[in-house]
């Protein structure tokens, strides 16, 4: 199995959580200096670097984006994983200070799903693993709670199992925010057939 790639974007600042799991390493503009303070070098630098404008590495590849460009720095760098084959990313630092940006990220994960890569953001308080097509099994977490929502029109084939409030083969959409803060009971087992489904973990 293909070890996932990690993107470090530059949003608030998380905690690097299993990122020596990942078998590449990408650094959005200011997801640089993060990795650089945690002691840990990418393989990758992607941005405009309008936000970070200390010193670079020099012996590190660069995807040096303009300014004023179409793409979010990480989208650039979701676009680069999806079209050199990566199978999952590990999304750091993409949820926290700007709402616009969190929104884009999520948008930018869904881009990456439509291509056959699922993600995983990973912050400090929240976790959402972005997914089509198959299932996932979500380990109960104590004082968390549990959110199931589509991300694309709507989601087909929708079952959450091991979960207070339970679904079968159901459609979800995103005008109706049915599945919010369900409750572990034990580990849940979500799927959906087709769409783009959200499963976020937020600490309470």
């Amino acid at each position: 199995m293909k070890k996932p790639w990690a993107i470090v974007s530059g949003g608030r600042f998380s905690p690097l959580a299993d990122i020596e799991k990942c078998g590449y390493i990408i650094a959005c503009d200011r997801g640089y200096e993060y990795l650089h303070e945690a002691g840990l070098r990418p393989d990758l630098l992607v941005g405009d670097f309008d936000s970070y404008t200390g010193p670079l590495p020099r012996d590190v590849p660069r995807l040096d984006l303009p300014v004023e460009k179409d793409d979010t720095d990480t989208m650039a760098a979701i676009r680069h994983a999806v079209t050199v084959g990566c199978g999952e990313i590990w999304l750091y630092c993409a949820m926290g200070g700007r709402l616009d940006h969190l929104l884009g990220n999520l948008q930018a994960a869904a881009f990456a799903v439509k291509h056959g890569v699922w993600v995983r953001i990973i912050d400090r308080e929240t976790e959402i693993r972005v997914f089509t097509g198959g299932c996932i099994t979500v380990p109960e977490r104590e004082g968390w709670s549990l959110s199931v929502l589509a991300l694309s029109d709507r989601c087909t084939g929708v079952s959450i199992h091991g979960t207070k409030y339970e679904l079968e083969n159901v459609t979800v959409e995103n005008s109706f925010p049915i599945g919010v803060s369900n409750q572990w009971q034990g580990d849940a087992e979500i799927s959906v057939a087709a769409g783009v489904l959200a499963v976020m973990e937020s600490k309470m």
